[in-house]
């Protein structure tokens, strides 16, 4: 018997439990792969709702500002009939229903 001959049947008789294990491996691979993936996944669609939320929450405190401009130069009588007062705070309830939404 030669070393080729011997060679080949140590391979063909460990081929098998070592194909089942490679496959046994290949398959745990993929499995953690997908779970990586879907990790990844999820960490983007939180990290894309918190920068949304904290955009919507910038611009609300924007509106909070030049509601409070606004407020500070009209005389406190003509507050409920100043139609920029009543969009400014339209606008406000607007923004702080959005950021509650995403919560």
């Amino acid at each position: 018997m030669t070393n080729k001959e011997s060679f080949r049947e140590v391979m063909d008789r460990l081929w098998p439990r070592t194909r089942k294990e490679l496959e046994k491996g290949m398959e745990n691979a993929k499995t953690m792969l997908n779970k990586g993936e879907k990790y990844l996944r999820d960490i983007s669609e939180r990290g894309a709702e918190k920068t949304k939320r904290i955009s919507l929450m910038v611009q609300r405190e924007k509106v909070y500002y030049n509601l409070g401009k606004t407020v500070a130069g009209t005389p406190a009588s003509k507050w409920p009939s100043t139609k920029k007062i009543k969009d400014l705070v339209k606008e406000a309830k607007s923004l702080s229903k959005q950021i509650k939404a995403i919560k």
